[in-house]
């Protein structure tokens, strides 16, 4: 007689989303005073239910609609933000939540998996493909007649946007989330200065930075009694940033002072180097060279101790050209040009732009063919996929142009920074 084979469940990996999933089930089961086998009965064993819970398996959609109607809770309720909390985690959450999608399932929590989704493809950096899944479920909501969901959708799809540097889209996204707010259709203090906070961003990004500041001020204001270290931190920094292009600078030192020492107390030392980094910038600004120079050389080993490469390289960019204008002139164009040559190796091309901008910046007085090489470079880099730097090279290549008594090319190239700068 053959042996009776037995169907065993292939255990998945035990990560944190999957890990938080399970807790959120326990505790709502614990919550309405079920056991294992009460919650699961009568399809699934208390093993299953608490292979569920430990975060050993990853549950089917069906498992989980069981689980939801049994607790009284919608399926959303457990897929959201409960998987998704855990920073740098992102793409264990989208192994736990791609799934789903392909199982049967109602709108309403097919809606909720693309939500989620869209977070965790946000948190990953993967803007397109969460504007795509965030269309999904907005319009399924849309045709729900869903207003809540409407508007945290809005604001999840304003961010996908953001990220895409779609700004005039993004604020649209995010200011109808906001009115929502307005009329009632989202009753959560939370969510209204999260959105003032991200819409504050989207109008930074645009040098709307007035308009950027009422917004994050705002937040401050209607946000002061939110425990959230994180979400303090980057508030503060980008009031911080806001005081700064407004050229309030004792203020932009204030603010970025508070945001550093917050990333300190969650030990996020690679957010705490970069608003060093910041303040570094802004005490010079104020005229205070020797406390600015100090202040990099610590943004400058925060960063390599954390381990990031590219923000040490562009905190050593700015420190070389920080001593071309205090007059190691020679000193600082060396350093530079080793810049250009250690960003070329990273390959990241934020990084190789700006370490060419600021070696034409240091160089055009002295060698302006030089500096305009550079620049073409720079402009060469973007020139299939134009960047948020690009007015910024325009610009620099039209004062070097000028230096050389090419004053119609110089024209040209400052109509193009002024319509990118429109844009």
């Amino acid at each position: 007689m053959p042996a009776q084979r037995t169907r065993r469940r292939r255990a998945v990996p035990d990560t944190s989303a999957i890990q938080q999933l399970g807790e959120r089930i326990r505790a709502a089961r614990t919550e309405a005073g079920l056991s294992q086998a009460q919650l699961g009965a009568p399809y699934y064993t208390r093993a299953h239910i608490s292979a569920i819970e430990l975060g050993k398996i990853r549950p089917a959609m069906k498992s989980l609609e069981h689980i939801a109607a049994k607790l009284s809770k919608p399926v959303s309720y457990f897929l959201e933000d409960a998987a998704l909390e855990t920073e740098g985690k992102a793409s264990e959450a989208i192994d736990l939540l791609r799934p789903l999608l392909i199982q049967e399932q109602v709108r309403s929590d097919r809606a909720a998996v693309l939500r989620a989704l869209g977070r965790a493809y946000w948190e990953a950096g993967l803007g397109s493909k969460a504007a795509s899944v965030l269309q999904d479920a907005l319009d399924i909501y849309q045709g729900a007649h869903d207003l809540e969901q409407i508007a945290r959708t809005r604001a999840q799809l304003g961010m996908a946007l953001h990220l895409l540097m779609s700004y005039p889209e993004a604020a649209e996204h995010l200011s109808e989330a906001l009115r929502a707010v307005a009329r009632g259709e989202v009753r959560d203090p939370l969510f209204k200065v999260h959105v003032l906070h991200n819409l504050g961003l989207t109008f930074y990004q645009r040098n709307e930075f007035s308009v950027a500041l009422e917004h994050f001020e705002r937040a401050e204001n209607e946000g002061a009694d939110i425990g959230d270290p994180k979400w303090l931190a980057s508030l503060f920094a980008a009031i911080g940033m806001s005081r700064y292009q407004l050229k309030d600078f004792d203020s932009a030192v204030a603010y970025l002072g508070k945001s550093e020492a917050l990333f300190e107390s969650i030990r996020n030392k690679s957010r705490a180097a970069e608003i060093r980094f910041l303040r570094a910038k802004t005490l010079r600004a104020l005229g205070h060279r020797e406390k600015g120079a100090k202040t990099l050389r610590e943004a400058h080993d925060l960063a390599s101790d954390a381990g990031n490469t590219v923000l040490e390289t562009r905190i050593s960019i700015n420190s070389a050209l920080a001593r071309v204008e205090d007059g190691a002139i020679d000193e600082g164009i060396a350093a530079l040009r080793a810049s250009v040559k250690r960003t070329d190796e990273i390959g990241e091309r934020s990084l190789r732009v700006a370490a060419r901008v600021a070696l034409a910046r240091a160089t055009k007085t002295q060698d302006p063919s030089e500096a305009e090489m550079a620049l073409r470079e720079a402009m060469e880099m973007m020139r299939d996929r134009p960047g948020p730097e690009l007015g910024e090279v325009y610009a620099e290549i039209s004062d070097v142009m000028s230096r050389k008594g090419l004053a119609e090319e110089a024209l040209q190239y400052s109509r193009k920074a002024f319509e990118v700068s429109r844009q």
